[in-house]
């Protein structure tokens, strides 16, 4: 069963990056270590996906950008979670910024194919607008106008006076 977990775990977010990472070659791990990715993030809100009890990713709000992290086990399954996560995250912000490395190919498909405009590049990044009307689905949801999952959080609806 998926559903949606109050807060991400941290270190189970760093684990779903560190795998690309690794699967990448890259030497950004010998920087970033798990404790310094949960002490930068601590204070940071966010929210949780969680796989029959366990956590396998979640998204974070910086303040400026979102990041989403999946643990590779879980990629193409998690994506009912999307719209109420999606919910969570534009109570917080309407508008938001993602940065996805070039190399990220699944990432950058799932977010064209979804219809959020990119608005701009920087050497290793593209950066995508995410707005609640700015992604366009192409396929329809095969649940449309059925509501399986109740907000997780309804006092995080509405962005906070």
């Amino acid at each position: 069963m998926l559903r949606l977990t109050e807060a991400a775990d941290l270190g189970v977010m760093y684990d779903a990056d560190a795998a690309r990472y690794d699967e990448a070659g890259s030497p950004c791990l010998e920087v970033v270590t798990r404790a310094a990715f949960v002490d930068f993030y601590e204070g940071c809100p966010s929210i949780g996906f969680e796989a029959d009890g366990q956590a396998i990713g979640g998204i974070l709000f910086d303040g400026e950008q979102a990041h989403i992290a999946v643990l590779p086990s879980h990629h193409g399954r998690w994506a009912l979670l999307l719209k109420p996560a999606l919910e969570w995250l534009f109570s917080l912000q309407t508008d938001i910024l993602v940065e996805v490395e070039r190399d990220n190919t699944r990432c950058l498909r799932f977010l064209d194919r979804h219809g959020w405009p990119r608005v701009g590049q920087t050497e290793d990044d593209i950066v995508y607008r995410l707005s609640p009307q700015g992604g366009q689905r192409k396929t329809a949801y095969p649940f449309l106008g059925k509501r399986r999952f109740a907000h997780p959080f309804p006092g995080l609806r509405h962005r906070p006076s």
